[in-house]
């Protein structure tokens, strides 16, 4: 009897869907797309990265530094972009699905089976958060070190907003010390 071959994917086939795939509905706006669609005179770009877009935003509406339109949008931009960090990695920190939509794009695999494993797991990873919501749409750098994760986030001037009291579990266990990084932390 003729051993069986394993069937082949053909190079470039369509991988199937995995739970750990980011997708979104299409026709459904995202928390970014509906903080910029407010400005009438502003056309959004989503392939950009959303600190650009925010930045040609202000360029589009000619609002300085101190500008009070521009400390309103950007108090709503804020709570957008945390928002769509809820969207695409949610917000409940005793969803394990939660946990492994981010051990995914962490690239922590095989991602661990319980709560306790995969927030570990997280924990040891060094991200910056900006990236993390264009995470969908772009590879994510992982750092080594929480002070190399601070030095790239300064220079590319890349924060994240402030943290707060509605901050989610899942955020919470990814958020560093940017401005006063701990060397425990490597």
């Amino acid at each position: 009897m003729p051993a069986q071959r394993k069937a082949r994917k053909p190079k470039g086939a369509i991988q199937p869907y995995s739970k750990k795939t980011i997708v979104r509905p299409l026709g459904i706006e995202t928390p970014l797309e509906g903080f910029f669609s407010q400005y009438s005179e502003f056309r959004s770009q989503p392939s950009n990265p959303p600190l650009v877009e925010f930045n040609r935003l202000c360029e589009t509406y000619k609002w300085e530094r101190d500008d009070p339109g521009r400390k309103s949008a950007r108090e709503e931009f804020s709570i957008a972009m945390k928002m769509e960090f809820d969207s695409l990695y949610g917000s409940d920190e005793k969803d394990i699905s939660n946990w492994h939509k981010l051990c995914h794009v962490l690239k922590i695999h095989p991602a661990p089976e319980t709560l306790q494993g995969c927030r570990a797991a997280v924990l040891k990873k060094h991200v910056n958060l900006v990236d993390l919501v264009e995470g969908s749409k772009k590879e994510v750098r992982i750092f080594k070190t929480e002070k190399e994760l601070s030095e790239y986030t300064r220079k590319e001037k890349k924060f994240f907003p402030k943290e707060d009291a509605v901050d989610g579990g899942v955020l919470r266990a990814l958020r560093r010390h940017i401005l006063a990084p701990r060397d425990e932390r490597d």
